[in-house]
């Protein structure tokens, strides 16, 4: 199913919301005229040309550079993802080890079990950023 409107929609939007200053921005357009507030667009692309690179850059080190920022956060990701898994395996830990009748500290039903779910995932996320029990920098130390 093909959608024809019968009008430019942005037209008639830009139009409608205050005619004056379409009118005004349309003829700015087409005289090529400086913004009112601030440098034309081709000043700005001078003055950000005519700035050096940096005192003794070259070519390669930029890209060493970019390639040294795309490794440290392909590493903080990998470090981010292994902190996760470890999380997810002290909560399973922590779950099972909570007291099952429990119901005047988590509650009765299906709302008790949940909270105390939630309290074991919130327990594991906490253990593994303080350091965990090792697994996360296990995973890290075999994959190098």
């Amino acid at each position: 199913m093909a959608i024809s409107p019968p009008t430019d929609i942005i037209s008639e939007v830009a139009r409608a919301a205050d005619p004056a200053r379409y009118q005004a921005a349309t003829q700015s357009l087409l005289q090529g005229q400086a913004p009112v507030n601030g440098a034309s667009f081709e000043d700005t692309v001078r003055a950000v040309a005519a700035r050096p690179l940096g005192v003794g850059a070259d070519i390669y080190q930029m890209r060493n550079s970019l390639r040294n920022d795309a490794e440290s956060a392909a590493a903080e990701k990998s470090r981010k993802t292994s902190q996760e898994f470890e999380a997810f395996i002290l909560q399973t830990f922590v779950e099972s080890m909570l007291p099952k009748d429990a119901e005047n500290t988590y509650g009765k039903g299906s709302a008790g079990s949940v909270w105390r779910s939630m309290l074991a995932e919130q327990i594991g996320v906490q253990v593994a950023k303080a350091g965990g029990i090792g697994i996360a920098k296990h995973i890290l130390d075999g994959k190098r």
